[in-house]
């Protein structure tokens, strides 16, 4: 391959990489969307059964899809408005979120969480708000003390019958004013596993883009 080539191929490949990368870059919303963010939280997407009065087990069901998010902040809303980023599906669905969350400094938290239907937060692994149940609007607190370690959160939520639905996670420390999560007191990270997914479909797109290339250089070749 020639120099010139080379400089077509380096300047074709940096323009893939800079073009997927952008592709891939979070929503400018905050709440709900399908590209991947480092500093947020994901959540799996399941479809629940009508008649379902109670958050499934989500070991045993297959995920439909993943989105993510930076807060957990849907105020109360008519069930009409949807869900962000669960897309043909306005009631009967659940979301089972993951992530992980360093405290800026070491305190006694309240947690409060809000939702319209089901709900439960979990702190490492531990079960800290249960707000669980077919019902309206209804908030529950839970109180932990925390470390400036890293700490594994799961927050669990479902959808039942239309007319309305909600999901907000607020936190507050000492005299401070409560904030929705994280807030200014927390950094969230999201899972690995997503994030290495992602880079490996970037470096399939990658691949196929260079192979794809260097074919049309070939036959270009062959004509001339």
């Amino acid at each position: 391959m020639t120099a010139v080539s080379l400089k077509r191929l380096g300047a074709f490949i940096f323009f893939s990489i800079s073009s997927i990368l952008a592709y891939t870059q979070t929503d400018s919303s905050s709440f709900g969307g399908k590209n991947f963010v480092s500093d947020g939280l994901a959540g799996s997407i399941y479809l629940l059964k009508s008649g379902t009065t109670a958050l499934p087990d989500f070991d045993t069901m297959h995920a439909r899809g993943t989105i993510y998010t930076r807060e957990i902040n849907i105020p109360d809303r008519s069930w009409t408005q949807g869900f962000p980023g669960v897309t043909d599906r306005f009631e009967w669905f659940a979301i089972d979120y993951h992530g992980s969350f360093k405290a800026k400094k070491a305190g006694q938290y309240i947690f409060r969480l809000t939702s319209d239907d089901g709900s439960k937060l979990f702190i490492d692994g531990k079960l800290l708000i249960d707000n669980d149940g077919l019902h309206s609007l209804n908030s529950k607190t839970g109180e932990m003390d925390l470390d400036e370690e890293s700490h594994a959160i799961r927050l669990e939520y479902f959808q039942g019958p239309r007319t309305q639905l909600a999901l907000q996670l607020f936190v507050k420390v000492g005299d401070q004013p409560e904030q929705i999560f994280p807030g200014n007191g927390f950094t969230l990270t999201t899972p690995h596993e997503k994030a290495l997914t992602s880079m490996w479909w970037i470096a399939a797109i990658i691949l196929f883009l260079i192979l794809l290339f260097v074919i049309m250089r070939r036959r270009k070749k062959k004509k001339s």
